[in-house]
């Protein structure tokens, strides 16, 4: 088992005035408790990156928030979204970080924990679609959050294996 802690981060805020923030602290409190990870929170409403452009260079020079955000992403090994139930496309604040901060994403996992309208809350294929564009991997469980995050757990740890021996080039 590796000595240095998978590095989960835990995204949050992903709609203004919505209760994902709380959310976001609770599932970062449960990957935090477990052996060998650690857990960060961020606010991505409140990292204020833009609106991303039509094309790559669009913006330059690059905005502070990106530059600010991207080390926090690409230190992860895994990453735990808090997002609204039913939502059918990533929203406005995680769809601006899979596209300013596209390299952080491949080839890591990503637990979608839904929130909201009940126990039957559930992830539409379209946040999955979004996030395996960006070369990242969805983990099944979506219903039981310490389940999901055990998924995340493993993957992250396998995922990061893969990337020291083998380099994800695509």
């Amino acid at each position: 088992m590796d000595a240095e802690p998978l590095r989960i981060i835990v995204l949050g805020g992903l709609v203004p005035g919505r209760p994902g923030r709380s959310a976001a602290a609770l599932a970062a409190a449960g990957a935090g408790r477990r052996a060998g990870r650690e857990a960060d929170v961020i606010d991505l409403a409140a990292a204020c990156l833009p609106e991303p452009g039509p094309e790559p260079g669009w913006c330059e020079p690059e905005p502070a928030a990106v530059r600010d955000l991207r080390p926090w992403l690409a230190a992860a090994d895994g990453f735990a979204v808090v997002v609204p139930a039913r939502t059918e496309h990533p929203p406005p604040p995680l769809r601006s970080a899979l596209t300013w901060c596209a390299d952080a994403w491949r080839a890591r996992p990503v637990a979608l924990l839904p929130h909201g309208y009940g126990p039957d809350a559930a992830v539409p294929a379209g946040l999955r679609q979004a996030f395996a564009e960006a070369h990242a991997l969805t983990v099944a469980t979506t219903d039981c959050p310490d389940d999901a995050l055990d998924q995340l757990t493993w993957w992250a740890r396998a995922l990061r294996t893969a990337r020291t021996h083998d380099p994800y080039r695509f």
